[in-house]
């Protein structure tokens, strides 16, 4: 009998400390959030006042406040009941991190992608567009109040590309195709202003936006209409051109011409007035010679006569 209690409450023991060793609740395991350098995060608490908390989240001042500059989160537990047993229970985290992934995102809608639109005298078509968005620091809560859950990528993709539909399509639709090619810079113009004050309000700013890869006719023969009438405009501005470098070539050689002519109208004269100071000269040593010839006579007539066929102009003496 004894030996019946005895293997019993060894039983009893073994089995209890089985069931005590294997009823541990779980160990409340530290949870933590790392926070890259382009994210920015915000510590939500999970519980306490609901009616308080739920309308103070409602707010871009809550989320601002709940904004943290760590780049290590601990989030706190606590232990929670299960079941009736001590070891019915689970850790719960009394608070929440909600990261804003800042980094810029460039979105390109090309060919099919693209913003289909269509002109005032109804040729439709697809205008490419090219758009970057990012996220600044101060406006994360901003952001994150606005589109709960979306990351940047999903918004551009979404609401940034549907804005630039509309006004698109309000700009083309108002213009004849040909204004509409003339003016496209315009267009873009005003489709980057209106693009950037309204995001601006819900947190994203947009770097740049423009149309790219050109404009993509519905119609085939459209482009090909375009295509023949820039090459018959392209052969007109080639000959304007030409003709233009003729007439610059023609003016210059004239230019040459009259220069040379001047250059030798001036050399005649120099030369002329040349001439006429030699012979200047010429009878001024003349002049000198008779005034020199005079000073010396002495009065009496020449002992000689020199014949009029004579080659000398003087007799000196008589034999």
């Amino acid at each position: 009998m004894k030996n019946i209690k005895l293997i019993s409450f060894v039983l009893f023991t073994a089995i209890a400390t089985s069931l005590a060793l294997t009823g541990c609740g779980p160990y409340p395991t530290e949870h933590a959030v790392e926070v890259k350098n382009h994210e920015t995060a915000f510590v939500v608490p999970l519980e306490g006042d609901s009616k308080k908390d739920q309308a103070q989240f409602m707010s871009v001042e809550y989320l601002e406040k709940a904004k943290v500059a760590t780049k290590r989160i601990i989030i706190p537990l606590r232990k929670r009941s299960t079941g009736r047993a001590w070891f019915d229970y689970e850790w719960i985290p009394l608070a929440r991190v909600i990261v804003v992934d800042r980094s810029p995102v460039t979105c390109q809608w090309l060919e099919k992608d693209g913003i289909k639109v269509e002109s005032l005298d109804s040729v439709g078509f697809t205008a490419g567009v090219n758009c970057t968005g990012m996220i600044k620091e101060e406006d994360a809560a901003k952001f994150l109040y606005y589109y709960p859950g979306n990351s940047l990528t999903e918004v551009m993709g979404k609401n940034v590309k549907g804005y630039i539909q509309n006004i698109l399509a309000r700009e083309f639709g108002s213009r004849d195709l040909s204004v509409c090619q003339k003016e496209k810079k315009d267009i873009v113009l005003e489709l980057s202003k209106e693009l950037t004050a309204h995001f601006a309000q819900y947190g994203i700013t947009i770097s740049s936006v423009g149309i790219a890869d050109g404009m993509l006719y519905d119609n085939a023969e459209v482009q090909k209409t375009i295509d023949a009438v820039f090459v018959n405009e392209t052969r007109v501005k080639q000959a304007e051109q030409e003709r233009e470098a003729q007439k610059v070539i023609n003016e210059k050689e004239l230019s040459i011409a009259q220069n040379e002519r001047a250059k030798a109208e001036e050399f005649a004269k120099a030369a002329e007035a040349q001439t006429k100071m030699i012979d200047l000269k010429i009878r001024q040593m003349e002049a000198e010679a008779k005034l020199e010839a005079a000073r010396r006579w002495d009065g009496k007539a020449p002992g000689g006569v020199v014949p009029s066929n004579s080659p000398f102009l003087f007799q000196f003496g008589n034999k």
